[in-house]
């Protein structure tokens, strides 16, 4: 019987604390397209987990960056079950304000393609 898909985004699917990225800036490789850029490093569980970065060098404004932010957690909310087991920082780029979400999502399946991070 096939595993049943949860699309949440469960606190333990998270990074949260600073040593945690600081782990992923430190061993983990990265790539860059369009829209967004990640981080990524391999990690010890049976799920990937992540953490989102729009800093105000993106926009000064709030809203921007919390948009960003969300188009992001969307991306990985929804594709989570097709990664392997990483640890991933997304990084929203100056595009990302201009794009809609199925642009966004196929930037980053892209890239995550490349890294050789999706499941087969």
């Amino acid at each position: 019987m096939e595993e049943k898909v949860r699309f949440t985004f469960k606190e333990h699917e998270r990074l949260t604390k600073a040593k945690d990225f600081e782990r992923v800036f430190k061993e983990g490789r990265s790539l860059g397209g369009s829209a967004v850029a990640f981080y990524f490093v391999k990690n010890e569980l049976s799920y990937p987990r992540a953490g989102f970065i729009a800093s105000k060098k993106l926009s000064k404004r709030a809203v921007d960056r919390n948009r960003a932010k969300r188009l992001m957690r969307e991306v990985f909310r929804l594709n989570k079950h097709r990664l392997k087991s990483y640890d991933l920082v997304f990084i929203a780029r100056k595009g990302i304000l201009q794009k809609k979400y199925s642009d966004v999502e196929s930037d980053f399946l892209k890239l995550a393609k490349k890294a050789g991070i999706l499941k087969e």
